[in-house]
């Protein structure tokens, strides 16, 4: 149980980023000089899911969403910007609206929880910590900013053309940190990202999962946690 590497996925574990689009959802109102009532909220997030799923997003064991998750990840916010910019009656630059929203994800940095910050600094002090988050460079990087001085290292996806749960994303940190799959703990989220990526490449897994959900029988993590703190009994 000696880990040297933590690895932390981003959104939904350190990050919350419910509250991130919710300020960019906040800001594409403004831009489209419609009122941010719970009925403009209600029509974004119905085309937001829809287009999502036309794309096939979600489906993260498909190899062409891993390979070229990025590309459709931008071709989806075009659709979505147009279709919601139409249902409202705009008529302005759709790049106006992606640009905006990205800006704003790029600025919310709001934890998951009130001490995820200090927990995170703490184990800074016994493990080297890394993170590993699926999205873009523009919108990533700024937001991971106040935890890099207790980061080992950042692996983006975009960077590395492939998303988690993708053999090549996993390949490429173990290369990177010269290190084997044992060594490392992979704590995150999402089953199907973060821990069955961790389970095909014989790592370690931690499932965060604050809600208490029931695991499923075909992902097996080593460990799960309801909260960060957690870590303490599960390294200890």
């Amino acid at each position: 149980m000696g880990y040297r590497y933590l690895i932390f996925d981003v959104d939904g574990t350190l990050l919350d980023f419910g509250r991130a689009y919710a300020c960019a959802q906040k800001a594409i109102a403004e831009k489209l000089n419609a009122a941010y009532t719970p009925e403009y909220i209600s029509l974004d997030e119905k085309l937001s899911w829809k287009i999502w799923d036309e794309f096939g997003l979600d489906n993260t064991s498909n190899q062409d969403i891993q390979a070229n998750y990025h590309r459709y990840y931008y071709a989806y916010l075009q659709r979505h910007f147009t279709c919601l910019a139409q249902t409202l009656g705009w008529g302005g630059d759709i790049d106006e609206l992606v640009e905006c929203y990205l800006k704003h994800v790029a600025l919310s940095c709001d934890f998951m929880e009130e001490d995820t910050f200090d927990i995170f600094r703490q184990l800074s002090a016994s493990h080297k910590l890394v993170l590993a988050t699926n999205g873009v460079t523009r919108v990533q990087r700024p937001r991971v900013e106040k935890l890099l001085p207790y980061t080992e290292a950042v692996f983006i996806s975009e960077e590395i053309g492939c998303i988690k749960p993708g053999k090549t994303f996993f390949k490429e940190m173990l290369v990177s940190l010269r290190c084997s799959p044992e060594d490392c703990l992979m704590v995150g989220d999402s089953l199907s990202s973060d821990i069955a990526g961790a389970v095909a490449a014989r790592m370690p897994a931690c499932w965060y999962n604050p809600r208490g959900k029931q695991p499923p029988q075909d992902i097996a993590p080593a460990y799960i946690i309801r909260s960060l703190r957690e870590l303490e009994r599960v390294l200890s």
